[in-house]
């Protein structure tokens, strides 16, 4: 049977009742191995976005998070292990509480990186429980290993009672009602910037040195009609609690990207009902959208100043002379080749000076080169690299 638009608006809100009551609870977080001297300290905290809910691997009680996540994915970039404290359904308040149980404070001590995800929660758990009550649900008789099977296999179609479909249309329409201007849901969002500056000034007592990169809320549902509207209400006004010009930690903006793409696990297609999926967590590719977002944030402020290419010269002898200015900030200087503008660059050499020579065999008489530089720095056992120069071309003798 095809569904009509009464079917479809209550099975949406039946599979979210489903959903939304699936927030688990993980075993207390552990530290990772320690990193070694020449490597970041890093430690995540947040919810069940940081932890990789719902990708291979995961499980309530891990020690750490799962490969694909961006958590895993980040560390991997600072060639270090992260120590993992997050956990699934935490909201603010459960992070709060963990921050000064004094059991992250080892790691906090050693942090040099700190990534924090939160606040999806404190509009979530309320929400769960309007959407519950609404529909007169005891959150008791649920059974949670069905629904987490069902977030990661997909919801089957509800059984309703087609002599009550006026009724469920009615019940729907009254929830969304509900939904779109409710003072609980106002009054959380509300209440978080001061969440949030309690978390922030608790890390930065425990970890002063660490560097702090805090990721916003996304929306889930963004491509789903009514309800993605209405969860993005709430979703600006709690992330008006995050400032791209912010001091004291730098911004991950996840909003924006996830409100372009899709980059959650929810899949809505009537014409296959059993693969419908209500998962908002992100999938693989949101992960590493984030882990991306993270390490370009990273290298913004960690990156040289670009290098300066002054001249090129070619001696009769097949020497090629660059001459270059190196900024401060860098450690050396990579001088890269091509044999077109805007083609595919190679390592030429590197230099700590700002006179470079070589006769390399990869230079060959007669040839044109474009040549360009870049400069590096290696920090925590992470090179990165500043912007390249200008590019000057050269025929070769």
């Amino acid at each position: 049977m095809k569904p009509n638009k009464k079917h479809t608006l209550f099975a949406l809100f039946a599979a979210l009742c489903l959903c939304f009551a699936s927030i688990s609870i993980s075993a207390s977080p552990q530290s990772a191995a320690a990193q070694t001297a020449e490597t970041a300290g890093y430690t995540a905290f947040g919810d069940s976005i940081a932890a990789g809910y719902g990708l291979d691997g995961y499980s309530h009680d891990q020690q750490a998070a799962p490969s694909d996540s961006y958590q895993t994915l980040t560390a991997r970039f600072l060639h270090t292990q992260p120590h993992n404290y997050a956990v699934s359904g935490s909201d603010s308040t459960d992070c709060i509480e963990l921050l000064r149980s004094g059991t992250a404070d080892d790691d906090l001590a050693a942090a040099d990186i700190i990534t924090l995800s939160i606040g999806s929660n404190d509009l979530l758990l309320p929400f769960i429980q309007i959407v519950l009550d609404h529909f007169q649900i005891d959150q008791t008789q649920l059974d949670p290993s069905a629904i987490e099977k069902q977030l990661q296999d997909g919801f089957s179609m509800p059984q309703l009672d087609p002599s009550k479909m006026a009724e469920y249309y009615k019940q729907a329409q009254l929830l969304l009602d509900k939904l779109s201007d409710h003072t609980e849901l106002h009054a959380q969002a509300a209440a978080f910037p001061q969440q949030l500056q309690t978390i922030l000034s608790i890390l930065h007592e425990k970890a002063p040195d660490a560097e702090i990169y805090v990721t916003n809320v996304y929306n889930p549902f963004a491509s789903l009609p009514k309800i993605g509207e209405l969860a993005d209400i709430y979703i600006q006004e709690i992330n008006q609690a995050f400032s791209a010009d912010a001091p004291d930690y730098t911004l991950i903006d996840l909003y924006t990207p996830f409100q372009a793409k899709e980059l959650t696990n929810v899949h809505i297609d009537l014409t296959q009902p059993s693969s419908m999926s209500l998962d908002p967590h992100p999938s693989v590719q949101g992960h590493t959208v984030i882990a991306q977002l993270i390490t370009k944030a990273l290298s913004d402020a960690h990156a040289p100043k670009a290098a300066s290419l002054r001249s090129l010269s070619a001696s009769s002898k097949k020497k090629l002379t660059v001459k270059l200015k190196l900024p401060s900030d860098a450690d050396n200087c990579q001088i890269l080749y091509a044999t077109a503008k805007n083609g595919s660059y190679k390592v030429l050499g590197t230099t700590e000076k700002q006179t470079f020579q070589t006769s390399s065999k990869k230079l060959k008489t007669g040839k044109t080169y474009y040549i360009k530089l870049r400069s590096c720095r290696t920090y925590k056992g992470v090179v990165y690299y500043g912007k390249d120069s200008s590019t000057k071309k050269i025929t070769m003798k």
